[in-house]
């Protein structure tokens, strides 16, 4: 696998979060591993201790519950040669529909004994190790509901829905010499039917592990890069605090561990960041006009072709149609209002008005009133004796934070 700049704090991070603790009584259990999204290092140590810890602990059989597009490097054949002699019975389930096996998760189905499919489910592109290679079509796909259909379709041996009912359809199984024990037979009223006995767990992975897993599907990726860029421009115009800088961190640092991680098409990467400098460029002009435009559809092509990964692995249009919509209208709509807003506080000074002339939009009572100055309302004072009617123009005499000293303009004079 190729790394990149962030990858190797990302391990260690995830290396420290450890896994989550197993239960010591593994009598007649079933534990379900859950693979989905891409495999990347990460998700395949955790894979693979999953198995061996489960095994360790004596569970009778562990599911693979798979919904994977295949694997982002290499090193998926230690998980294939695990599977091909493995400590303990191993059945796949892809599963629930409409997930996909393909590329490396799909070649897991041509190694394990067991293979159940859920209708709905898609699997194919076994010939693709590695997300971003050439399928040469020899495995094609084929869906849940053909292996229904055939009931005989090459490699799998039962299509359920539910892994309730691939629990009940494993007793009696034997798989690489263990005969299971999963359910039992119960008749009542004169009917017989199976009812599930084995306790079934489920091994989830740290919550670290499933933040970074989203930063390997391609449009979480451009939803979190887009979105950390467009912050980050907000703070530049509108000179705050650091706010906005520190809430860009955690997506620009979750989006570093996809770029880090992922094929990338760099000239969509160009184009994506383009895209988002051009709409800052006429936003510096204060209109959302035709660069803006061309800067939106920049993004959303970008956003399309960043990642490198087909057939297997790409961004679905309507996502990322939603981000490029989000952030079109921020900068055309939230981003004017809010600098607007953040520079109309008395954070900052006001010197420069000093000498600029304005229009009353409220009468002033008790010296007291509002005016226009600019373009921009604020409130304003003035000697109490002056009575400054609505329309009337003024200058400004002097800045008290957030207020105005102003002076009513003669006409004629």
């Amino acid at each position: 696998m190729k790394t990149r700049f962030l990858l190797p704090v990302f391990v260690l991070l995830v290396l420290a979060a450890g896994l989550p603790a197993f239960a010591q009584d593994a009598e007649g259990r079933i534990d379900v591993v859950r693979l989905e999204g891409a495999i990347d290092e990460v998700k395949l140590d955790y894979l693979i201790d999953a198995i061996n810890s489960t095994a360790a602990e004596g569970a009778q059989a562990v599911i693979l519950e798979i919904d994977s597009p295949g694997s982002v490097t290499p090193e998926i054949t230690s998980l294939l040669d695990l599977l091909e002699n493995p400590p303990l019975p191993v059945v796949a389930w892809v599963g629930d529909a409409p997930a996909e096996a393909l590329g490396a998760s799909a070649r897991i189905l041509e190694i394990v004994q067991v293979v159940t499919v859920a209708p709905g489910a898609v699997v194919g592109h076994s010939d693709i190790l590695v997300i971003g290679g050439v399928s040469d079509g020899s495995t094609g796909t084929f869906s849940g509901e053909t292996a229904v259909a055939n009931g005989d379709t090459p490699g799998v041996d039962r299509a359920e829905a539910a892994l309730g009912q691939i629990v009940v359809w494993l007793h009696g199984q034997e798989i690489n010499g263990h005969t299971l024990d999963t359910a039992e037979q119960v008749i009542e009223d004169g009917t017989a039917s199976a009812t599930p006995t084995a306790v079934v767990r489920f091994v989830e992975p740290s919550a670290l592990r499933n933040m970074l897993a989203h930063a390997l599907k391609p449009g979480t990726l451009f939803f979190l890069l887009s979105i950390a860029l467009t912050v980050m421009v907000f703070e530049f115009y509108a000179i705050g605090p650091g706010v906005g800088a520190a809430t860009a961190l955690l997506p620009l640092l979750v989006a570093s561990y996809g770029l880090a991680t992922l094929p990338l098409n760099y000239w969509a990467l160009a184009l994506l960041v383009l895209g988002i400098f051009l709409m800052a460029a006429e936003y510096q002009r204060s209109k959302f006009g035709p660069l803006s435009t061309i800067g939106a559809v920049m993004l959303f092509i970008g956003g399309l072709k960043l990642v490198d990964g087909a057939p297997t692995l790409t961004a679905h249009w309507g996502s990322v149609l939603t981000t490029t919509l989000l952030v079109a209208i921020f900068f055309a709509v939230a981003m004017p209002v809010v600098a607007r807003t953040r520079f109309s506080t008395g954070t900052y000074g006001r010197e420069h008005l000093i000498d600029r002339e304005g229009v009353a939009t409220e009468a002033f009572s008790n010296g007291a009133g509002v005016v226009s100055v600019d373009g921009a309302l604020w409130k304003a004072t003035s000697h109490r004796e002056l009575t400054i009617e609505v329309g009337s123009h003024i200058t400004v005499t002097g800045v008290q934070g957030s207020w105005l000293d102003v002076t009513e303009i003669q006409q004629g004079n």
